[in-house]
């Protein structure tokens, strides 16, 4: 069976990311290892990560699918996304603990925030249970609708609810020649504005500020550790925060 007739009712993510739109913003974190944090403030660029490479098997496979008919289309659907469509995971929070375990390589790593325009965003919602559809060739689009295909990619179980997740949805085009993967790069939609070292990270202010080079708008870099009080992570006072300015300020760190 053809998806031609999926693409069409689908949302078309590449339709949103345009160099010279703007919108508002909103800051949203972005947490991984040193190393590649590294990578990152070098390249100036994100990754789009594929769904299949996520660590929730059930990415795209929220459908109640024990009907074999619907399991086909559902794997179709699946299939789709798993070829054309790339994302970018974004958490609306920094100081959640387990976020730095799991992604930031148990607090040695690295949380960079970035101010993203909110239409290139899709808010994660999460759910018990896993959504039934009625699908067939005698209904329109064989059932299928824009809502669901929204649903199919921007929905997860609540076991994962303490991302509050946003993710950033884009068509993959053109792959870097040099190792296949498919990038974003940093610009207007897209703008990084805080660095947050991890508690165990042994990275300085100063290393950051370094990797950081020219910016083209001001990035806090600051560091992170665990609150006397509560179960979440803080700024650490100890450790001055510099702000990195871009050439046309009077000051290039504060």
């Amino acid at each position: 069976m053809s998806m031609d007739w999926l693409w069409q009712i689908r949302f078309r993510p590449e339709a949103a990311i345009h160099p010279h739109r703007k919108t508002r913003m909103g800051l949203h974190y972005y947490m991984t290892s040193a190393r590649w944090a590294e990578v990152i403030l070098q390249e100036r660029r994100l990754k789009l990560s594929r769904f299949y490479e996520a660590n929730d098997p059930f990415e795209l496979n929220i459908i109640d699918t024990r009907d074999p008919y619907c399991r086909k289309i559902a794997k179709m659907i699946e299939d789709h996304h798993n070829k054309r469509t790339g994302m970018i995971c974004f958490g609306s929070i920094w100081d959640n603990p387990m976020m730095w375990a799991h992604y930031a390589d148990k607090h040695a790593g690295v949380c960079l925030g970035f101010e993203v325009e909110d239409k290139l965003l899709s808010t994660v919602v999460y759910t018990d249970e896993k959504i039934h559809v009625e699908f067939g060739a005698h209904l329109p689009n064989h059932g299928l609708s824009t809502d669901i295909l929204n649903k199919v990619v921007t929905t997860k179980s609540t076991a994962w609810v303490a991302e509050q997740e946003r993710r950033a949805l884009a068509t993959l085009t053109t792959p870097d020649p040099k190792n296949g993967l498919y990038y974003t790069d940093f610009g207007p939609q897209i703008q990084l504005r805080a660095v947050i070292i991890g508690h165990r990270c042994e990275w300085t202010t100063a290393k950051a500020a370094n990797l950081l080079g020219e910016v083209a708008s001001p990035v806090r870099i600051s560091k992170a550790r665990p609150a006397f009080g509560r179960f979440v992570m803080v700024e650490q006072n100890q450790v001055k925060p510099i702000t990195v300015r871009p050439p046309k300020a009077s000051k290039n760190r504060s």
